[in-house]
């Protein structure tokens, strides 16, 4: 019963989340800029709360603790904003893309994962899963690509499949960054404002390396354009 509540609530927390960040997109400039500074700012929050509750006094101290991680969480804000500026749909695409990857890496490599991915980081994460993620985030950037651009246009598709891959790539590699900080300080979530989920650092810890290789990839793919 306690398993099935704990289900319920994660469900619904996740509906929430999602509908608020793609309500915000949608909206207006100034509402996605309101919603992810609101975001951001409690990631900020949560860090500095995880480093000041279970760091050792030499991460404390630490320069990489207490300079390095505010610019990794603070400098994929502006990127965002950037994305979303330049295009509301490219914006939408780049969370699509992560929560695509996110669920279908989880259920790929909880039913067929064998290899481990970074066993000393991350032990629940296989190449299984990887690649199936990766699998099924193409897919949907194919699908992008055919309701946003005009038609199949054979550059286009390869823009959306390499904007695809580069966010399962570099929101994989930043999952398993805040997975390093986290056992660093030996915490198990970054904060508990998402019920069943965690805090908002463990949702979006995708999108902060997501984000600037997103936006670095689009500026090369329009010289081709």
């Amino acid at each position: 019963m306690k398993i099935q509540s704990n289900l319920v609530k994660r469900t619904l927390t996740g509906i929430v989340f999602v509908a608020v960040i793609i309500a915000s997109i949608l909206i207006s400039r100034a509402s996605f800029f309101l919603v992810m500074a609101f975001l951001w700012g409690f990631m900020i929050f949560e860090y500095r709360k995880m480093l000041k509750e279970n760091g050792s006094p030499d991460q404390k101290k630490s320069l990489w603790y207490s300079v390095f991680a505010y610019f990794y969480i603070i400098l994929p804000f502006f990127f965002l904003i950037l994305l979303h500026r330049a295009s509301p749909l490219v914006a939408l695409a780049l969370f699509a893309f992560v929560w695509v990857n996110d669920t279908f890496a989880y259920l790929v490599g909880t039913k067929f994962g064998k290899t481990k991915l970074f066993e000393r980081i991350s032990p629940k994460k296989t190449w299984e899963g990887f690649f199936g993620g990766l699998f099924f985030t193409i897919i949907a950037g194919v699908l992008f690509c055919y309701f946003v651009a005009d038609g199949f246009v054979a550059k286009f598709i390869i823009i959306w499949i390499g904007l695809a891959i580069v966010v399962v790539v570099f929101g994989t590699a930043g999952d398993l960054f805040e997975s390093y900080i986290k056992r660093s300080l030996n915490v198990k979530d970054s904060g508990t404002l998402l019920p069943g989920h965690g805090g908002l650092l463990d949702r979006l810890d995708s999108i902060l390396f997501a984000a600037p290789a997103a936006t670095a990839y689009l500026l090369l793919a329009s010289l081709w354009l």
